[in-house]
């Protein structure tokens, strides 16, 4: 995917996880400070995170569709240029998924053990999930995970945005008089 309506996908498409993923981050806040809310929103809050996260995927290939382009038109030293952006767009992305799976695993697995908890041959898995340890670990782990994704969100478009608007923050700052 290399342009939406004629313009190039990356500069568009990065709104998905940088909208997204952040909104999850917060559900999941509100998943774990109240067990009703858990009950009612933790469908929600997983497939905001999935979207997110599928967004994030895209952003990155179309990313690296990108570097390659500007690489192709403008030359090596161009494209070294935004490296460090697509560095930090990869890690981005990588870290999405593993906040999707933690948050996958912090809706899923209760939810299956409650469903298997009510057989009479509980199979052995769902009594070590059943433990009283499980649920506050899937919540500090996701919890974690939604941080360190977060961070690495920040830092790719951070570093994006600076390398997109350089020659126009500069631009700003003569104009401005300073």
């Amino acid at each position: 995917m290399d342009r939406i309506s004629g313009l190039p996908a990356h500069p568009l498409v990065v709104h998905i996880p940088v909208a997204l993923l952040p909104l999850a981050a917060v559900g999941v806040v509100v998943l774990i400070a109240r067990r009703a809310w858990y009950e009612r929103y933790r469908w929600a809050v997983l497939v905001v995170g999935a979207i997110g996260t599928l967004g994030a995927i895209l952003a990155a290939a179309s990313g690296e569709s990108l570097e390659s382009q500007i690489r192709t038109r403008e030359g090596a030293d161009a494209a070294r240029e935004i490296h460090e952006h697509a560095q930090a767009g990869d890690l981005a992305r990588t870290l999405a998924i593993v906040f999707f799976v933690a948050l996958a695993a912090y809706v899923v697995v209760p939810w299956f053990v409650d469903r298997r908890a009510s057989e009479r041959d509980t199979p052995k898995l769902v009594e070590v999930l059943r433990r009283s340890w499980v649920r506050p670990a899937l919540s500090a782990l996701v919890a974690l995970t939604a941080l360190v994704s977060m961070v690495s969100i920040i830092d790719a478009g951070h570093s994006g945005a600076s390398k997109a608007w350089e020659e126009y923050r500069d631009t700003s700052a003569v104009s401005a008089g300073r």
